[in-house]
């Protein structure tokens, strides 16, 4: 059995460059912020890369998951990805944390090919990003227990 003392969290080292901007100049202080931000914008735009490269140390799972929202997040990206409820076992974790890191990893490219497209930097980019997020008109709206219900399959 795994533990989560053992999980290891890989850095795509294709995009090194781009994860050292973001920290130095994007006001993330460590790659675990980077990585996780990476992760959220990858699942928004339906970007999963896989890759077999790291760079530097791994980040160990409790370190990635410090941060109360960190292993949210983590467990929402693969339960949203796999359609196995199953997925949460504990005996999965592994499972969870490279689906994360696939995202990850798209994320990474989606943010460097705007960074190229718009001839910005990576900060500016991703602070675009985010007001785009945040004023997205597709937003959660207000649904009625019934219409809840509806959806459930008992």
């Amino acid at each position: 059995m795994t533990t989560s003392a053992d999980v290891r969290m890989r850095r795509p080292a294709a995009h090194e460059a781009l994860m050292k901007e973001l920290q130095d100049e994007g006001a993330f202080p460590t790659f675990r912020d980077v990585l996780l931000l990476a992760a959220a914008v990858g699942f928004r735009q339906g970007r999963r890369a896989a890759f077999t490269l790291t760079a530097g140390d791994p980040i160990r799972f409790e370190t990635l998951s410090a941060r109360g929202f960190s292993d949210t997040l983590i467990n929402m990206i693969a339960v949203n990805t796999v359609d196995d409820p199953e997925i949460m076992d504990e005996n999965r974790l592994e499972e969870r944390v490279r689906i994360f890191e696939e995202f990850a990893n798209g994320g990474l490219e989606y943010i460097q090919e705007q960074t190229n497209v718009r001839h910005q930097p990576a900060a500016l980019v991703v602070m675009d990003l985010v007001v785009e997020a945040l004023d997205d008109e597709k937003g959660a709206e207000a649904v009625s227990v019934n219409e809840l219900l509806d959806g459930l399959k008992w």
